[in-house]
C-alpha cells in the first residue's frame, strides 16, 4: 500500500506490505507480519511488526537500514510511532481485504 505520508517534519512512511501471512479455513489471507518503509532524516528504515505484537500492543518492532541514526528511530518506532504503526498495518488489512 503505497503512501507517502509526511508523519513529521523528519519521518516519511513510503509503503506498508505483507511480509509473511498464511490462509485460514476459507482461504482468507491472514497477514503474520508486516513490512513499512521509512525516511527518517536523510536514512532509510525497513520496519517489521508482527501481528500478534499489534494484537497485544506490545511496543517491538524489527529494524533495518541505515546504521546511522538506527538507535534514534528504533526508539521513536517503539514510542512515539507505535501507534501510527498499528493503525497504518491495521489499513492495510482493510485495504487489502478489498483488493
Amino acid at each position: 500500500m503505497n503512501l507517502q505520508e509526511k508523519i513529521d517534519k523528519n519521518t516519511i512512511l513510503h509503503y506498508v506490505e505483507s511480509q509473511a501471512a498464511h490462509y485460514d479455513d476459507d482461504d482468507k489471507e491472514i497477514v503474520d507480519s508486516y513490512s513499512l518503509s521509512f525516511s527518517f532524516y536523510n536514512c532509510h528504515y525497513y520496519v517489521y511488526v508482527k501481528r500478534k505484537d499489534i494484537d497485544q500492543n506490545r511496543e517491538y518492532v524489527l529494524l533495518e537500514g541505515d546504521s546511522e541514526l538506527f538507535g534514534s528511530f528504533e526508539s521513536k518506532c517503539e514510542g512515539e510511532l507505535w501507534d501510527i504503526i498499528k493503525q497504518k498495518c491495521n489499513d492495510f488489512d482493510i485495504w487489502k481485504s478489498n483488493l
